[in-house]
């Protein structure tokens, strides 16, 4: 079932880069780096100064927690708890970003509701972690 772990590893680490790409974004314009005048970045600008230094840490810790998964599924330890511990986090945030002010003038009045295509894809990677965690390891070597 190590191939498995490997998917499921490349995916985890997959989200993780694409959770980490906004965070990046932010973390440049608060550093000096991005100077919106026009275009995308103008527009998110509202939101990059309104965002406090604690989501933006908050948001890290999860991106972390996510690769700390991949990475205990690769090494054939538990990872199912970690993998719930930054889904949680990040839906919970995105929760919170979404209700605020500056997120509503970015993104405009209706904000948009939870992807459930989403929510389905990561339960069902939730769901296949925890089915390749109680598969038995096998004793004679190989990459089954």
């Amino acid at each position: 079932m190590i191939w498995l772990r490997v998917v499921l590893a490349v995916a985890l680490l997959l989200q993780a880069v694409s959770s980490g790409l906004p965070l990046v974004a932010f973390v440049a314009y608060r550093l000096g780096l991005i100077h919106p005048t026009s275009g995308p970045a103008a527009t998110m600008a509202p939101l990059w100064r309104a965002t406090p230094a604690w989501q933006l840490a908050v948001w890290l810790v999860a991106i972390l927690v996510l690769l700390a998964s991949a990475l205990r599924l690769v090494l054939r330890r538990s990872a199912l708890l970690l993998y719930i511990v930054a889904i949680v986090a990040n839906f919970g945030l995105q929760q919170l970003m979404q209700r605020s002010d500056a997120y509503r003038q970015v993104f405009g009045a209706a904000t948009p509701g939870f992807d459930y295509a989403r929510l389905a894809i990561l339960a069902l990677v939730g769901v296949l972690i925890w089915w390749v965690e109680q598969q038995p390891a096998r004793r004679k070597g190989g990459l089954s």
